[in-house]
């Protein structure tokens, strides 16, 4: 059985070389690796790459990423063809791993790594699952060796920063759809292996350094006003296939945190600093997983989608720094309530909870700790 590794490039010549020089250093010999350069801009494209194992192909326009790959996986001699973007970063045992888990069940039909962010050794990417409106990257903010992070499993779709597929399985399916720019080609590819029959699963110790979104200097951020345009393409063309299962993934992490956090109250105040259309679906499915009270339900949602930092006092009134009644905070990532140390020193949040949209149930207590 052969291998290949294709990797897109448009720009940053240093970032591809680290990238190059990782897969080099953690897979086998016999392992090709193809090089997609493609950039209109032909000072992107000067460079020459010198290992007997890779294969440079250089194009003078920007293909976009489905156009890329199918080039390569034309090229390729593998039976086992792997992606790899070149902003990724792998950890020592990636590809065993990845391999390992493709090869465990006869109708796995692709699998992705963990997809760390390089900043703080947080979970990026874990797998997608779906709600009517969104999608959830589940246990995205998470600390990389968390618990629900340490098993594979089947989702819905995932991404193809890594992923990992047997050629036959791409060629019948007719490769990436090349109509959808930007982004959302893998998801649609997940789906389109679900309508034959296949599975898409995410390795839990197969684990890299993705610089993605965590970086402006990254050459997919040079053509993200398509991202919109492939949301749309996407949505008409796949709805009828997605799945509302995040009310499974709810179950799941609400059991680990009812062991986890054995005193949780029963009465809260809920604040929703989320920018959820359907907020009434999530804290429907909190109230079924959870013998929760709200006592009251304060809406007050956020501007922006998975807000990076939201400053509690800003947004809330210093009232509820002395409410003795716990609070309960839904936000898009739990991620944004870090570095709220005001909050945390003078109300005493021994019992307060977030839930985010992506599934993740922490205190405010291990936020503040950096437990979670």
């Amino acid at each position: 059985m052969k291998h290949s590794i294709i990797i897109t490039y448009h720009k940053n010549k240093d970032m591809l070389f680290f990238c190059l020089k990782r897969l080099l250093e953690t897979t086998n010999n016999d392992v090709e690796i193809l090089i997609i350069g493609n950039n209109a801009n032909t000072a992107e494209l000067d460079f020459e790459i010198t290992s007997p194992r890779c294969q440079y192909y250089k194009f003078e326009t920007n293909l976009q990423y489905p156009k890329a790959i199918n080039f390569g996986v034309s090229k390729c001699s593998g039976d086992i063809i792997t992606f790899v973007d070149a902003d990724i970063f792998v950890w020592n045992g990636w590809y065993e791993e990845l391999l390992a888990c493709l090869l465990a069940y006869p109708k796995i039909g692709a699998v992705s790594a963990k997809l760390i962010n390089p900043q703080n050794k947080r979970i990026l990417d874990f797998g997608i699952m779906y709600s009517r409106f969104n999608a959830a990257h589940t246990m995205m903010g998470l600390k990389y060796d968390h618990p629900l992070a340490s098993y594979n499993r089947k989702v819905q779709t995932l991404c193809s920063a890594i992923l990992m597929t047997q050629k036959s399985l791409f060629n019948q399916v007719g490769g990436l759809d090349e109509e959808i720019p930007y982004s959302y080609t893998d998801c649609d590819y997940c789906l389109r292996l679900k309508d034959i029959g296949y599975e898409s699963w995410v390795a839990a110790n197969s684990c890299a350094f993705h610089k993605g979104s965590t970086s402006v200097n990254n050459s997919k951020s040079n053509f993200s006003y398509y991202r919109l345009d492939a949301k749309g393409i996407y949505g008409m063309k796949d709805y009828a296939k997605f799945i509302y299962d995040i009310e499974e993934w709810f179950k799941i992490s609400s059991n680990y945190a009812k062991k986890k956090y054995a005193n949780l109250s029963k009465k809260y105040v809920l604040i929703d600093l989320s920018t959820m259309y359907d907020r009434k679906n999530y804290y429907k499915m909190i109230k079924s997983n959870f013998d929760f009270e709200f006592l009251d339900i304060i809406e007050q949602p956020e501007t922006i989608r998975d807000c990076e930092h939201i400053v509690l006092y800003d947004t809330i009134s210093f009232n509820y720094i002395d409410l003795a009644t716990p609070i309960l905070y839904f936000v898009d990532t739990f991620v944004s309530l870090f570095n709220n140390q005001l909050w945390f020193d003078l109300r005493d949040i021994s019992h307060d909870l977030v839930i985010d949209r992506h599934g993740n149930i922490v205190t405010l207590s291990d936020i503040n700790s950096n437990l979670c």
